[in-house]
């Protein structure tokens, strides 16, 4: 009922379509950018008819999801920037996010071998092949036409716990380290093992200086810090945190830290989890299209706001031993 205030427009690009759109709420196409490309996934409004679109460049390891480019276009369709993430193993997925400072966040996969699993503690037997691809992130400063300079990088690698074999790395109690992540938790699909965490949406809170995840794989969002130096990202010291590449909240599956169980789980293969811009009803709240695969009873999706245990100074409170608040969203759709 509220669509005669929703004076908008809407911005797409269909997965399986070469084109982008800009549509009014009446579905009347008002403009489109056509491309050469797929794209993979995510399209963004930069301003003055100006686009941020990822492409599906068709080379590169990974499954859904993928992606391996992104393009700035302009209202004419001339591409001003067409920078490539797509080899040595690593690819881009699923979403991007242009930062205040102009420059892009991309979600990708790296390529580490069976034996760089079984190193760090994974157990064998959910690996398949020679590959396991977990996720990082990289923030690209746009330099020439084609080329970007990596300024600031996150590697889940580097944040490790498991209780699987107490003669491999990153062995701990999970429960005492909800700050780190089960390198043995996670949903196994057809490609168990190979494409861990799935990570299907990023998002940038510019009063924090914080990224918040879409966990596809652990049905979980993640906040971490970006105020960090890539060095501090690597660790678990450092930033404004104080906690470096840390994980400094989680929401919607404790049991993927030992502090809860089934009943628990609010996510079921959520996507596109954002904060509520400044100037809009809830800021500062989170918003997820929870999709609801896996959901008990009859599945459907829903729209889910969730209201973080956070303070002013973008600290979150956690009890000792207890899963992360809230307990049930604000609002649900």
């Amino acid at each position: 009922e509220d669509t005669a205030n929703f004076t908008g427009q809407i911005l797409y690009s269909p997965t399986v379509s070469s084109v982008t759109y800009l549509i009014d709420t009446m579905g009347n196409v008002n403009h489109t950018w056509p491309s050469s490309y797929f794209p993979g996934e995510a399209v963004y409004w930069l301003g003055a008819g100006e686009i941020l679109r990822t492409i599906k460049v068709g080379v590169g390891p990974g499954g859904g999801g993928v992606g391996g480019g992104v393009q700035k276009v302009e209202w004419d369709g001339t591409v001003t920037w067409d920078f490539r993430y797509n080899s040595n193993g690593v690819l881009s997925h699923h979403d991007i996010e242009p930062l205040p400072n102009g420059n892009v966040l991309m979600i990708a996969w790296e390529t580490k071998t069976y034996g760089e699993a079984v190193a760090a503690g994974r157990n064998p037997n959910t690996l398949i092949g020679n590959e396991f691809m977990p996720d990082h992130l990289i923030e690209v400063a746009p330099i020439g036409p084609t080329s970007g300079d990596i300024v600031w990088e996150w590697h889940a690698w580097d944040h490790l716990i498991q209780d699987y074999d107490s003669s491999k790395a990153n062995y701990g109690v999970v429960a005492d380290h909800p700050e780190l992540i089960d390198l043995n938790f996670g949903v196994l699909p057809d490609i168990q093992g190979v494409d861990w965490l799935h990570t299907n949406s990023v998002d940038y809170n510019e009063e924090f200086d914080q990224i918040l995840l879409s966990v596809h794989h652990f049905n979980e969002i993640w906040i971490i810090d970006h105020s960090t130096t890539t060095a501090e990202a690597t660790g678990h010291t450092g930033g404004n945190s104080g906690k470096g590449g840390d994980l400094l909240y989680r929401w919607g599956n404790p049991i993927a830290y030992r502090a809860g169980n089934l009943s628990d789980q609010q996510f079921f293969g959520q996507h596109d989890a954002t904060w509520i811009e400044h100037d809009c009803p809830g800021a500062g709240n989170i918003l997820v299209f929870n999709n609801g695969a896996g959901r008990p009873g009859e599945p459907f999706s829903s729209v889910d706001e969730l209201v973080p245990p956070v303070n002013t100074t973008g600290n979150y409170a956690l009890e000792p031993g207890s899963a992360y608040e809230p307990g049930n969203p604000v609002w649900s759709y």
